[in-house]
């Protein structure tokens, strides 16, 4: 394979949201319980993880999973209530907890060194290219397909070919690495791409539900890049 373009997923991928998903649990579990639902955070942890488990939200962002989960615990119709109390300290948290993972900037830096071509495609908001510019982490990306933005979203093909237009690259010698197998490795591979898995995210629960969601390969850490990029380029 000639040296590919790699394309990034951001959240859970690139960025680290642990600590955006622990205020998350909290609040969320708080307004709850105001609200009536009577439920601990074991029992809430298990709801949460069996909506991201069932494929039951689509983007992934913080606000479908509160719909759907307030759909489980809380009275019919409550769930816009709920939300509409979280959303403001929930775009709060996203900007002092959002931050990129501590293994990013070396990885990028060694895949740059490679003279491998960089570039992201997410399903975001466009205050995430505030968390970008912040980090300094921008200048390593050729092509920024952010959802909010060219109004398209994973796991529409199209943001897809998009991505690779822009990069001028087939699908062929691209690569897509994401934590999600629904919107990040199925419809990368099912264009032709070579599909890398990051699995420390909440979305590892996800199991394989179609051949397309089973990725080429699996990494834990950003820093296990480099060396599985110099592999795949060799073999």
């Amino acid at each position: 394979m000639p040296k590919p373009f790699v394309f990034f997923d951001l959240g859970q991928t690139l960025i680290d949201e642990w600590e955006f998903i622990e205020f998350l649990d909290a609040k969320f579990l708080e307004v709850l319980n105001g609200f009536g639902a009577r439920i601990d955070r074991r029992n809430y942890v298990t709801v949460r993880d069996s909506v991201i488990r069932d494929r039951r939200i689509g983007h992934g962002s913080a606000t479908e999973l509160v719909i759907e989960v307030c759909k489980l615990l809380s009275p019919t119709g409550y769930e816009r209530a709920i939300l509409s109390r979280l959303e403001p300290e929930l775009r709060e948290a996203r900007s002092t907890t959002f931050k990129f993972a501590s293994d990013a900037d070396a990885t990028l830096g060694s895949l740059a060194e490679m003279d491998v071509g960089m570039g992201l495609i997410a399903n975001q908001s466009e205050d995430i290219l505030g968390v970008l510019a912040k980090s300094g982490l921008e200048k390593f990306f050729k092509v920024k397909i952010i959802s909010s933005q060219v109004q398209l979203a994973k796991p529409d093909p199209r943001i897809f070919r998009l991505a690779l237009d822009t990069a001028a690259r087939t699908a062929s010698d691209s690569i897509m690495v994401g934590d999600r197998l629904d919107t990040d490795i199925c419809p990368a591979k099912t264009l032709g791409m070579t599909t890398i898995r990051y699995t420390n995210s909440l979305f590892s629960l996800q199991e394989p539900l179609q051949d397309c969601e089973c990725p080429n390969y699996s990494v834990a850490r950003l820093s296990e890049l480099p060396r599985l990029l110099e592999r795949i380029m060799f073999q």
